[in-house]
């Protein structure tokens, strides 16, 4: 949604990450990645901006964008857990292979730039972004150690 609506997508995805957060089982934790994981997240792309691997026509990126990591983060613990599960070399390689994926439908939307030629974005933004998000997979599980899970909900 916030690809195709960019700016006109804010409220929507605020609305969408405070029931994310409303219905996680590990609000703590949820919440700690998020302020962390965002922090990380955000100083690695705007390292990327100013390498020029990615661009936006808002500098160094638009709110929906850090949104868009906000929303990204949140799942962590939920739907991405699996990669947490898979061996560090295996986890490296699918975030590698399919997270410049996501950048490159943004910029046949014209809505980011990627550096050129594809091979390379692929190639080295994937593993830089696979470095990094199995990073904060280690800050989450660092955080798990210390945070104890909060009682579920009573629906």
């Amino acid at each position: 949604m916030a690809l195709l609506f960019e700016n006109s997508a804010v409220i929507p995805v605020l609305c969408i990450i405070g029931l994310m957060l409303y219905l996680s089982r590990q609000i703590k934790r949820d919440s700690l990645i998020l302020v962390i994981g965002l922090m990380i997240a955000l100083l690695f792309e705007y390292m990327m901006v100013k390498l020029e691997l990615i661009g936006f026509n808002t500098h160094p990126y638009p709110l929906w964008f850090v949104l868009l990591w906000s929303a990204l983060l949140l799942t962590i613990n939920t739907s991405m857990q699996f990669i947490a599960r898979l061996p560090w070399y295996s986890a490296i390689a699918v975030c590698a292979l399919f997270a410049p994926m996501s950048y490159w439908a943004g910029a046949r939307f014209e809505v980011i730039t990627i550096a050129e030629p594809l091979w390379f974005f692929w190639l080295v933004y994937g593993l830089a972004w696979a470095a990094m998000f199995n990073f904060i997979i280690f800050v989450n599980n660092k955080v798990a150690l210390y945070v104890a899970p909060a009682k579920p909900h009573n629906n």
